[in-house]
């Protein structure tokens, strides 16, 4: 126990400004979205998540999940709690970044918590799938955690393999933030003058750790799988088995694609700054970036061989931070990159290197100041960006989720206007979507590039549990859905084809005691 209160003791400090810094920027960012409940999409169907969720977490690989519900938290969706549960989860994660590169900035430390706070895969999360918001932040959790462990400890990289299989449990994509953070890490104990030999051994180590913990992930997952009963989702992108789809000659064409995606999402950086800025603004970074690296090459302690495995690390970081590109057949989306915006960690270090390596050397000491000053200013200017896309994305989720229940509502009215109709006895089938789609909000154009937001439909699929998950949680009205042979024997009816769709006067019509109803 004295032991365990030196640690705290010794910690408590960084740990704490962690904690509070992520809680700054995440409630600045994300605060909207924690006190409201604007079910939609997936957030909608897997409202409870003992009636539709668990078993489809189950399918994707993310075995994990349900028992990290029912430790931590209910099966129901719960904003609130799950967004505090997220920002502790991210808030540890980045006292431990702060341990891993042994950071002793404060302002270093703010402004990586806005980076992993703000960042897009954290909105795009919370907006739209905001039943999975913690569960995803507990695998970069414990994804970081495995960095700290194989930096750390001497054996830390066999408990790092198990917190790499906690990860894969939960949400794969996460793995990627691990393998950024090694490389990241080998490459700043290439530049404080560590040996390419050591970094080399250490980094086959981390090596070796990624690959044990799948190994666990793969065994524990097919343990789960066979005693839940649940078949494995495949041939899709959100399916484990979609890599197996790789042949060599897709694969140069996909890693060359891994690299343009990677840049063409740090020129769009997810801001409600003009495009021009954001971009000038990533160049510049990506410029001072260049030229810490540039210094770090002309140095004369340097050896040749440290500069060899530096470069190949930096070259190869791109495709490091979204090799999930190459695994899903190029269909990654917003959810999947985290480990992209670690660029701004990285830029953060560098910058602070160059100021130690220039200290008390006159002109190149402030020209390295000035460097610094601008590369925070910089990151501060992107991760404040990010906290302004992100309440705006939480307003037009809102705004199209008020417009879809004014007009739920009236379809509801009109249907119970029917005679001959009793909720929840009469069977009913649904022909389309709901005609909600007046353009575009004024407004709102960069945001119909994130997942989860393309659309201004809340339902979104035109499936049997989206709509009786819409009756159920939203407008808790009554309502019996026709099954399954019925309903998709109606739906493809020559009297649903001459139907017109909601509010045209023909809308509604009978078969065999069923009512058939045409949104769109």
């Amino acid at each position: 126990m004295e032991k365990l209160n030196t640690i705290y003791e010794r910690n408590k400090k960084w740990l704490f400004f962690s904690l509070i810094s992520v809680f700054v920027w995440g409630m600045m960012a994300h605060g909207y979205c924690f006190v409201d409940n604007n079910l939609s999409h997936d957030s909608l169907n897997e409202f409870h998540a003992q009636i539709f969720g668990n078993e489809w977490k189950i399918q994707l690989g993310r075995v994990f999940v349900p028992l990290y519900r029912d430790l931590l938290r209910s099966d129901v969706t719960m904003p609130w709690l799950i967004g505090i549960l997220s920002l502790l989860w991210i808030g540890l994660s980045v006292f431990l970044v702060v341990k891993i590169f042994n950071i002793k900035s404060k302002l270093t430390v703010f402004l990586t918590a806005g980076v992993f706070a703000t960042n897009i895969s954290v909105s795009a999360v919370a907006a739209t799938y905001v039943n999975d918001l913690d569960n995803n932040m507990f695998a970069l959790l414990l994804a970081v955690l495995a960095v700290y462990l194989w930096r750390r400890m001497r054996w830390g990289a066999v408990l790092g393999a198990v917190c790499v299989a906690g990860s894969l449990g939960l949400y794969q994509s996460y793995i990627l933030v691990a393998v950024t953070l090694v490389m990241i890490a080998s490459i700043m104990d290439l530049f404080r003058d560590a040996k390419w030999q050591d970094v080399f051994l250490k980094g086959l180590k981390a090596i070796g750790m990624l690959l044990a913990g799948g190994v666990l992930y793969y065994i524990a997952m097919k343990a789960i799988v066979a005693s839940s009963g649940v078949k494995l989702n495949s041939g899709d992108y959100n399916s484990l088995d979609a890599a197996l789809q790789l042949s060599p000659s897709n694969i140069l064409t996909l890693v060359a694609g891994a690299y343009q995606d990677c840049f063409t999402r740090l020129m769009q950086a997810y801001s409600t700054y003009p495009s021009i800025l954001v971009k000038a603004m990533t160049l510049m970074m990506l410029l001072l970036a260049a030229a810490a690296v540039l210094v770090w090459l002309c140095g004369k302690k340097t050896g040749l061989g440290e500069k060899i495995l530096g470069m190949v690390l930096i070259l190869l970081l791109p495709l490091g931070m979204n090799l999930i590109y190459v695994l899903v057949i190029g269909a990654s989306h917003d959810l999947m990159v985290f480990a992209l915006w670690l660029f701004y960690l990285l830029l953060l270090l560098l910058t602070e290197w160059l100021v130690q390596q220039w200290q008390g050397m006159g002109k190149k000491e402030r020209l390295a100041q000035c460097i610094r000053v601008l590369s925070l200013l910089l990151v501060l200017a992107t991760v404040y960006g990010s906290v302004q896309f992100a309440n705006g994305l939480y307003m037009k989720k809102e705004l199209e989720y008020d417009g879809y229940f004014s007009l739920m509502t009236r379809i509801v009215d009109r249907m119970e206007d029917e005679e001959g109709y009793i909720p929840g006895q009469t069977p009913v089938v649904f022909v389309g979507m709901p005609s909600n789609k007046n353009g575009m909000i004024p407004g709102f154009l960069e945001y119909w590039n994130v997942i989860g937001a393309m659309s201004t439909d809340v339902i979104y699929m035109p499936e049997k549990t989206r709509y009786q998950a819409y009756f159920d949680y939203v407008l808790n009205t009554p309502m019996l859905l026709a099954e399954d042979d019925p309903w998709m024997t109606l739906r493809d009816s020559q009297l649903a084809k001459e139907m017109s769709p909601y509010p045209a006067a023909n809308c509604i019509a009978w078969q065999d005691g069923t009512m058939i109803v045409k949104l769109g």
